[in-house]
């Protein structure tokens, strides 16, 4: 699962931005249903490919196909004057290092853990606002990031006998919520880039910046598979992977960040979380168990006061 990056706020640019279901919002919703089956395919694909083996090639995938569509769109996939160094940096923290994290945490999780623990970005991406760029956040904020925290702490370390970095699903679950932070640290510095370019040409340089630093890190495991021995499963969990969950999920997504603005945009990943785990359930098998589901709820609970808790204070 690869993330669009959160961007600033954006405009509306028609009346799609109503209160009425339009097209865009039912792009939106195949784009949901898309990353959150995606975290059953990856697991599914896994039982073949090695993470590096598979994320290399998905990566590489994607990331022409984006440069394709930016350059059709936009008419050039050059990055502006004086920003190469800086999306470089975005590139490699952003992708290189979530990919590889991801991609080796959900190796050793299970998706519905991932998911959940991935419903802290928000969190994660507001502490760091206001510690690196002085966002200021309400006392009830700080209330909510507390609590989130608190609920994190159910969904990581369920079913863990004591803290225990050794045990495999634990450090699974520590991976990705450690690459979940370098996701939240690319989003926070992205924010001035997106002033001087669109949403999309930040979100394709740097994935292909990031694939590029990616591939040697994988050179060995290429290499070592026996790609004459995978099922025509694992091909088509490489092909939807790269094709559908990163590069069409991404164009629909700012597609909608344009027509409807970022925030209405931003609500429909909220439905992720739920869909991966009814997928899981459905093709993996997986459970899950009550610990994590109040670790979920009391996420959401954080992510809600952090969000809006102020309006509560406003006369």
């Amino acid at each position: 699962m690869s993330k669009p990056a959160t961007p600033v706020s954006v405009s509306p640019q028609n009346n799609e931005n109503s209160s009425r279901l339009g097209a865009t919002d039912l792009f939106m919703l195949l784009a949901v249903l898309i990353w959150a089956f995606n975290f059953s395919v990856v697991k599914i694909a896994l039982k073949e490919f090695t993470p590096g083996s598979f994320n290399g090639p998905r990566l590489t995938i994607a990331s022409l196909l984006l440069l394709l569509f930016l350059r059709l769109k936009e008419g050039s996939v050059a990055p502006p004057r004086g920003d190469f160094l800086r999306l470089l940096v975005l590139g490699v923290v952003g992708n290189t290092f979530y990919q590889f994290l991801f991609i080796n945490g959900i190796h050793r999780t299970s998706a519905s853990t991932t998911s959940l623990i991935l419903t802290m970005t928000p969190i994660l991406i507001a502490l760091l606002s206001a510690v690196f760029i002085r966002e200021r956040i309400h006392w009830v904020g700080w209330l909510g990031i507390l609590t989130s925290f608190f609920g994190l702490y159910f969904v990581v370390f369920e079913n863990s006998a004591g803290i225990s970095l050794g045990e495999k699903v634990l450090s699974g679950n520590l991976m990705i919520l450690v690459g979940n932070l370098f996701w939240a640290i690319y989003t926070v510095f992205s924010k001035p880039l997106l002033e001087r370019m669109s949403a999309l040409r930040l979100a394709t340089l740097t994935l292909s910046f990031g694939a590029l630093f990616y591939l040697p890190l994988t050179v060995r495991e290429i290499a070592a598979l026996d790609w004459g021995s995978l099922s025509a499963r694992s091909w088509a969990a490489l092909a939807f992977s790269a094709v559908f969950a990163i590069a069409i999920s991404y164009v629909i997504w700012y597609s909608s960040v344009k027509r409807v603005g970022n925030t209405k945009t931003g609500i429909y990943s909220n439905i992720t979380p739920v869909l991966t785990v009814f997928f899981a359930q459905l093709f993996l098998g997986e459970r899950i168990g009550v610990a994590k589901v109040i670790g979920a709820l009391v996420i959401i609970l954080g992510f809600y006061l952090t969000r809006f808790g102020h309006r509560w204070f406003k006369k």
